[in-house]
């Protein structure tokens, strides 16, 4: 009977320690490979990408035509220059700055949007290039740029002044002799 019993103990402790060890294996989780974590702190601003596209013609611009971009943007954390990063994100929060033809102008656009219009200036013409930087969160700027050429083939319109009389012309009066 002793042997029977020893027997069963040994025959419980296997079958719980088999479905423990089943258990514990049906329940791990590799948590290393979780691609899906927005505060990946090995993120640096200094490493930033950028990439633009568009589906508009760029070889055959008008003045005034709206060019739509798509902005992708890696490394770096985006937020609107008026806002207040997360404190876990300041040091890889930034922007984008768009510029016509030279980095060293006022730029044309200041946005954390990855889709954005921009109309091609009335009196342009030639070629150009449509020029996007990123810059950090305090408007320092990034080595992270991308260009796009484009060329405005289009007639220039100047609209006509409009005339306004500012002081009344003198009445003209015709005298006889």
């Amino acid at each position: 009977m002793k042997r029977i019993i020893t027997t069963a103990a040994i025959a419980t402790a296997l079958t719980v320690a088999s479905s423990t060890i089943a258990l514990l294996t049906a329940c791990t989780a590799d948590v290393h490979d979780n691609t899906a974590n927005v505060h990946d702190n090995t993120a640096n601003i200094n490493n930033a990408k950028v990439q633009l596209s568009t589906t508009s013609d760029l070889n055959n611009m008008q003045p005034n035509q709206v060019i739509q971009v798509t902005v992708a943007a890696q490394d770096v954390f985006l937020i609107e220059p008026n806002q207040t990063p997360p404190a876990d994100r300041v040091m890889v929060a930034g922007h984008f700055q768009f510029y016509f033809d030279s980095l060293s102008t006022s730029p044309i656009l200041i946005t954390a949007s990855e889709n954005v219009s921009i109309t091609v200036p009335s009196d342009m013409q030639g070629a150009h290039k449509l020029i996007c930087r990123i810059h950090k969160h305090d408007g320092t700027p990034t080595s992270a740029t991308f260009t796009l050429d484009l060329k405005v083939t289009g007639t220039v319109v100047t609209p006509m002044p409009s005339a306004t009389a500012t002081t009344p012309m003198p009445s003209a009066t015709a005298t006889t002799p």
